[in-house]
């Protein structure tokens, strides 16, 4: 029997490749708006972006106002003239057709899905995180996928994941795993849901955190082998998922 039967597993860079996806959205917008496409102008806003995800994780500002206040402070900092709201839109809809995977990960799901339930979690856009899930495939291989603009909650809020345990019809925690690469959104959650957790560390980053994750891997070889015991690795694909 696996490991885990239970598995809460995020979505951008854990499966899909975020970065990639939104500098193909950001570049595209820019050029659109005839603003300046070069490195300076995209750092600046990733730089604006992040802050601003960090203050959402932290709960001080509203998803709304986040999308529309990131291209505001952008263009203030290019002194630009624009609508923010309709640069944003134009960004969002160019962003959910942006559906790059991270090298390994469909061939992870493949090998994992008949021994575990596995629910998408993501604190992106609702239309936008949907629509590139199942643009990638990744919704396929989902028993659920839990966005917090639908579930009115924010990772790293614990209830993010009591409610997609809930929708999942998953009683016990014992044998659930959290999965994801921000140990301040995805790591967190789990541990104050009371799950044990792993942190997707695929760059080598150093944890300077006081978060401790249950587990810490380096890529879906790794990760596989947290979820599924020997034997199982050596048959992957040959059973059906447990029933929980």
């Amino acid at each position: 029997m696996a490991h885990y039967n239970c598995m809460l597993i995020d979505l951008d860079n854990t499966l899909l490749d975020f970065d990639a996806a939104e500098d193909a959205a950001l570049r595209e917008t820019l050029r659109h708006f005839e603003l300046p496409e070069d490195a300076a102008t995209m750092e600046k806003y990733k730089e604006i972006n992040r802050a601003l995800w960090r203050e959402l994780e932290q709960g001080t500002i509203k998803k709304e106002k986040l999308l529309t206040l990131r291209f505001s402070k952008l263009l203030g900092w290019l002194k630009r003239s624009l609508s923010a709201g309709k640069v944003n839109d134009y960004y969002m809809n160019n962003l959910a057709n942006q559906a790059q995977l991270l090298p390994g990960a469909i061939e992870f799901l493949t090998d994992v899905e008949d021994y575990v339930t596995i629910g998408i979690i993501t604190n992106g856009s609702y239309r936008a995180q949907l629509n590139r899930a199942e643009l990638s495939g990744i919704a396929a291989f989902a028993d659920g996928i839990f966005i917090s603009e639908k579930l009115g909650v924010t990772k790293p809020d614990k209830r993010f994941v009591n409610l997609a345990l809930d929708k999942l019809g998953v009683n016990s925690r014992k044998r659930v795993l959290v999965v994801g690469d921000s140990l301040t959104a995805d790591i967190k959650c789990g541990a104050a849901a009371g799950v044990d957790t792993c942190w997707c560390n695929f760059q080598g980053e150093e944890n300077t955190t006081k978060i401790a994750p249950t587990h810490t891997v380096r890529g879906f070889e790794q990760l596989k082998a947290v979820i599924l015991e020997q034997e199982e690795l050596e048959h992957v694909g040959e059973k059906k998922k447990y029933q929980l």
